[in-house]
């Protein structure tokens, strides 16, 4: 299936930038990049090949097409043209969102849409964060903060202006820049966070933060527990406008039955559904224990089970679910739990 990373972060924050600069590897030639027609600025289409209608055709084999439509039509609209020869043949996407777009109903097209799932499968959603304003950004706007608590890789964009003279001493950009980071991970401990400098075509193709059947090898990477290995557990952040992001970790040491699995997840998602933001995690069912389940959920949406074909290395069948809500707590979703398993 064709992989989809998402390119997201609020208004300036660098995203055209990053996809230019990426598209220039020769390892991103067969890649298609999605944009909004009312994006912020134009890819850097110098090298065009040739245009056909919202299709441009680049020098290095990629193409370039804007959403005029529905995303889902756009995507089926562009394989048709792949089966039929009328386009280079990719096989890797990239959207671009606009900087004011919540990445859910982006998700929620490749989650809920079963024929898109034939072809295209979501790989990461990547948010860059400004080190200038970003802190400004996550204090004033609900949009931005959801941008990041969606993302499984945050880039913080023009660390190179911090370490300027322009805001003052480098000790106050410094300052500035360890408080983002920290407001960052407060937000969501289980995503990567780099500097956009060093993000490489590698770091774009080489994880699937959205699991793939049998495949066990990224698994920790996908938890964040790279990042947040033993310290996952109530967080509140940045509270304001209607909106307290927290995250926190449900542990359960014995299976479930596959029943009460899919009976929790119903009523989880009918419980607040808008400010369910996001879950994961690996559960244990009883009557397949051997092989562990990758849950994934994104606000209403449950992504289908994915089975491993064993327990990662050094894990034990149990159940390990990272939340990341808006104000949903943990002993709501205890609760929850708790009346499905009748424990």
């Amino acid at each position: 299936m064709i992989p989809v990373t998402v390119i997201t972060g609020f208004l300036g924050s660098g995203k055209t930038t990053l996809i230019s600069r990426l598209l220039q590897s020769p390892d991103l030639s067969d890649t298609a990049v999605i944009v909004n027609e009312f994006g912020e600025t134009d890819l850097d289409h110098t090298l065009i090949a040739s245009s056909s209608e919202n299709i441009l055709q680049l020098m290095n084999g990629c193409i370039c097409c804007t959403i005029r439509e529905d995303l889902a039509l756009e995507l089926r609209n562009l394989y048709l043209l792949r089966t039929l020869g009328d386009v280079p043949r990719f096989n890797r996407v990239l959207i671009e969102t606009t900087g004011l777009a919540d990445p859910v109903p982006i998700i929620h097209t490749f989650m809920a849409n079963t024929e898109l799932r034939k072809v295209y499968r979501m790989q990461s959603v990547v948010t860059l964060v400004d080190a200038v304003a970003g802190l400004r950004t996550l204090a004033d706007q609900d949009v931005s903060r959801r941008q990041v608590a969606l993302a499984d890789q945050l880039l913080i964009s023009k660390m190179d202006v911090v370490d300027s003279e322009e805001l003052g001493s480098n000790e106050r950009g410094s300052d500035e820049l360890a408080n983002l980071q920290a407001q960052l991970i407060e937000i969501n401990p289980v995503a990567t966070i780099s500097d956009v400098r060093d993000f490489a075509v590698d770091d774009l193709t080489s994880v699937n933060h959205y699991p793939v059947r049998a495949n066990a090898t990224h698994i920790d990477s996908w938890l964040g527990e790279n990042q947040a290995s033993g310290h996952v557990s109530s967080r509140h952040a940045l509270s304001g406008h209607g909106l307290s992001i927290q995250t926190f970790t449900l542990h359960r040491d014995r299976a479930m039955s596959l029943a009460d699995l899919v009976l929790f997840f119903q009523e989880l998602v009918n419980y607040q559904p808008e400010k369910l933001l996001r879950v994961k995690g690996l559960v244990a069912v009883d009557s397949k224990i051997t092989t562990p389940a990758v849950v994934h959920c994104i606000r209403d949406k449950v992504y289908p089970l994915v089975w491993l074909e064993s327990w990662p290395e050094g894990r034990v069948p149990a159940m390990r679910l990272v939340f990341i809500t808006d104000g949903i707590e943990q002993r709501e979703v205890e609760q929850i739990l708790q009346t499905v398993c009748r424990f």
